[in-house]
């Protein structure tokens, strides 16, 4: 195995992501070094001798895999906030089209709910329009910061993004159901179609919060 590939196999195997985004990183990475040993090349240096300086002037391994580990995990938070921003309106309008057309009006249950429900419920209703409206938030600063080319900063508002618009979801998700299931529990399975759109918002804010968290401790992706 050549100098550049053995290398390039050294740095996946230290890399943790998306297939793609490491993909399209490792690519880059290899071309560089082709590069760089064609110079060599060009220069007179033997072609074994100009893959080993190509890779000494790329850098160690451990620090351009945690450069490129830090590159992956904001790509993965981005992909999160866009999930949140489509997936949280379209989960909401679902549900409600479900319960008109499987159930009908909350009338049904009878007696009004009291005061509280309403301000329990108007509370998850805000939190959950929050929720993509920060992740919205988050992309356009990240968008405005990276033209000033400022990568920690650009990864610090992304992380904080993330951080708020998972948090007002999940918190949300929890209102939602903790109210309905103190005040009738029968509410929370109004509909076989509803009962499920409940447990996909559940499952797709678990997921997303799970995808978020997995690159908080990069060095132990690189060290494995």
């Amino acid at each position: 195995m050549s100098a550049i590939e053995a290398y390039i196999a050294d740095l996946d195997r230290r890399l943790s992501g998306s297939a793609g985004a490491k993909a399209d990183l490792l690519t880059e990475a290899r071309d560089g070094l082709i590069d760089a040993a064609e110079a060599y090349s060009e220069g007179g240096v033997r072609e074994p001798e100009a893959e080993r300086r190509a890779v000494a002037d790329f850098g160690p391994v451990d620090l351009i895999a945690r450069d490129y580990q830090a590159e992956l995990g904001l790509r993965r938070d981005i992909r999160v906030l866009w999930e949140l921003i489509v997936g949280v309106p379209l989960l909401i309008l679902a549900w409600d089209f479900a319960r008109v057309l499987s159930f009908g009006d909350w009338s049904r249950f009878g007696d009004p709910p009291p005061s509280w429900y309403h301000r329990a419920i108007g509370t998850a209703d805000t939190l959950a329009a929050l929720s993509p409206a920060v992740a919205i938030a988050g992309l356009i600063a990240a968008r405005l910061l990276s033209r000033r080319r400022d990568g920690p900063l650009v990864t610090r508002a992304v992380s904080w993004a993330l951080t708020g618009a998972l948090g007002a979801n999940l918190v949300a998700v929890v209102v939602y159901g903790g109210a309905t299931g103190l005040l009738e529990p029968a509410r929370l399975i109004v509909s076989v179609p509803c009962a499920v759109l409940s447990g996909a918002w559940i499952l797709f804010s678990m997921r997303l919060a799970v995808a978020a968290r997995r690159h908080r401790r990069p060095e132990m992706a690189i060290a494995a």
